[in-house]
């Protein structure tokens, strides 16, 4: 039997739900080979592949995958892409570019899996974790404490010389009562998500703040005009109102441990999780120190970002793409080329579950886009699909296996 019909046969047990477990296991790595394109392509003229809805949505979803990437839509076609042509645009994709396939196979396997019922139910079946939301608490500066989870939406507290408000779509901000309050020495706030919590703060000055899981933000309540300072622990998405005091603007201060951002008025994210503070630019400009460091001021403009390393205190910069490091405050987790310890250690904060590790896999490297809000057990499979590792979820506890 050639490798082609052996895939043929496969592909025909998938769409009739009756593939063996190891098979699905692999299922992904055949989409890395052109023989498995071919064989789709067969099954696809005999009609195979169309004699369901289901089975056409899942073509339907492949082809609309493959013709998306620019890359293959230059070598395959010129002018408009039509359903009538995709047999013959299949049909004619070059080598290069089916195995640009590699790194979207995972995408390519979630719109085939999305239908299928006995996944569901044996999803249904494992303990429940849910996916993170909108839960945390204030500190106020007397130690009193205030659960924004059980705090209605558009609440206003009264605390004296300012109010704490909870808009109709889950901001908070503050209002001070005095105006000439902004002026004495500020009090501070602390803000804290758990982990599998996040929430977003407007500070008095119009500074936007996105909080993800497990973070601390120390902040006044309002600004005297000097200067803006806060103090982070965790990850935050910063959008920093421009603020000019006396013809002056008036930079604003995130410290992180040992590292001081200064910027006057920008957008960035920072994560400080313990190992590295790792400081992502999108808009603006900003200055970063580090005391006792033996590097000098480091600037960074859009789209560079600055990794500290606590061991040497010292920063490495990089030319990135933002868009990996802030989706998270879409609603997204965006992964390009990331380590299994790290995709863990996101998930973990995210879900509120511990990991253990009884393999890991060399040269691991998962890419894609997902949804923070999704089932962990369809996030599981869908990174299952980079190869050579499976997940068990007991409980509250995720185990990495081979």
């Amino acid at each position: 039997m050639s490798k082609v019909e052996a895939y043929k046969i496969i592909i025909s047990q998938f769409l009739a739900k009756t593939l063996d477990e190891r098979a699905k296991q692999n299922f992904a790595n055949y989409l890395n080979d052109p023989d498995f394109l071919k064989a789709w392509q067969q099954l696809m003229d005999e009609g195979e592949i169309e004699q369901s809805p289901d089975n056409q949505i899942a073509h339907d979803n492949l082809f609309k995958i493959i013709i998306q990437d620019k890359r293959i839509r230059d070598q395959v076609v010129s002018g408009p892409i039509t359903k009538k042509s995709s047999i013959h645009i299949l049909r004619n994709v070059s080598i290069a570019a089916i195995l640009l396939l590699v790194g979207i196979s995972a995408s390519i396997f979630f719109f085939m899996q999305e239908n299928r019922p006995d996944d569901r139910a044996i999803a249904n079946n494992l303990p429940a974790v849910v996916p993170g939301s909108q839960k945390a608490e204030i500190i106020l500066e007397s130690g009193e404490r205030i659960d924004l989870e059980k705090l209605k939406l558009d609440t206003v507290i009264d605390n004296g010389a300012f109010e704490i408000i909870k808009s109709d779509k889950g901001f908070i901000s503050y209002r001070l009562k005095n105006s000439e309050a902004g002026n004495q020495q500020p009090a501070y706030n602390t803000i804290v998500t758990p982990r599998g919590g996040e929430y977003k703060l407007l500070l008095a000055d119009g500074t936007k703040i996105w909080l993800n899981a497990a973070t601390t933000l120390r902040y006044p309540i309002g600004f005297n005009g000097d200067e803006r300072k806060v103090q982070l622990q965790g990850e935050a998405y910063f959008e920093v109102a421009k603020q000019v005091h006396h013809g002056r603007r008036v930079p604003f201060v995130v410290n992180t441990g040992n590292q001081q951002l200064e910027v006057l008025g920008t957008s960035f994210n920072v994560q400080n999780y313990g190992k590295t503070i790792v400081t992502t630019l999108v808009e603006g400009k900003v200055k970063l120190n580090v005391h006792d460091s033996p590097q000098d001021n480091l600037y960074l403009s859009p789209s560079e970002q600055a990794v500290f390393q606590f061991t040497n205190k010292k920063f490495l910069k990089t030319a990135v793409d933002p868009r990996y490091f802030i989706a998270w405050k879409e609603g997204k987790f965006a992964f390009y080329n990331t380590s299994i310890d790290e995709v863990m250690e996101i998930i973990s904060r995210w879900y509120d579950v511990e990991v253990h590790f009884d393999y890991r896999p060399e040269n691991f490297a998962f890419s894609g886009t997902v949804s923070r809000y999704d089932d962990i057990n369809k996030l599981l499979r869908t990174i299952e699909l980079v190869g050579d590792i499976h997940f068990e979820l007991k409980g509250r506890k995720i185990y990495v296996k081979r």
